[in-house]
């Protein structure tokens, strides 16, 4: 074999190895985007008034039906007081009010409470109360869309999105935004 024919073999060889490399490449990155599309995220629903909403199960430490609530004075209208669960104080968070859900009667905390769900992020915990707890759903992530530009303002700074389940319009609570401590924005400066 000269060195011209072990040459043309070599780049032949090479070529065919790149080939193969790119279609390996290009079917690798095609599952990729599948099971990207296939992902899946847990929405524990609620609801509260006539309305249905959801919160990540990721940020739900648990439910909580039994409970007595201490009042605050001072606070807003929105914050109940606080319970004590397992020796942690947790405040006790009346979403309903918060986010202005029409056709929802105004909780009196001297009688027995429906249930409340805790919710926590990596610096702030809280019991929202809701009218009725529902089941754990998941939905596709590309099933999830922005919050409703219908929203007024005060409940739309509050959703971080919605999806329909079975037929109803969920939206989708921003815990992160519930649980802002109040008087602060997203970027710590008192607003």
């Amino acid at each position: 074999m000269s060195v011209h024919e072990i040459a043309a073999d070599n780049a032949l060889v090479s070529a065919q190895m790149n080939d193969i490399l790119r279609r390996r490449a290009e079917s690798l990155a095609q599952v990729q985007e599948e099971a990207a599309s296939d992902e899946t995220v847990g929405l524990l629903r609620f609801r509260l008034g006539e309305e249905w909403y959801a919160v990540s199960i990721d940020a739900v430490r648990e439910i909580y039906n039994e409970y007595e609530v201490t009042r605050i004075p001072r606070v807003p209208d929105f914050v109940l007081g606080v319970i004590n669960v397992r020796g942690e104080i947790v405040s006790v968070t009346d979403l309903g009010t918060l986010i202005r859900v029409p056709s929802r009667s105004e909780l009196d905390i001297e009688q027995e409470l429906p249930s409340a769900i805790i919710v926590s992020t990596g610096e702030c915990v809280s019991a929202i109360v809701v009218d009725e707890i529902g089941d754990i759903v998941d939905v596709l992530a590309g099933a999830l869309e922005p919050p409703l530009s219908t929203l007024d303002k005060a409940q739309a700074e509050y959703m971080s999105g919605s999806v329909y389940i079975d037929g109803l319009l969920i939206g989708i609570v921003n815990v992160d935004k519930i649980l802002e401590p109040i008087g602060e924005s997203r970027d710590g400066r008192a607003s």
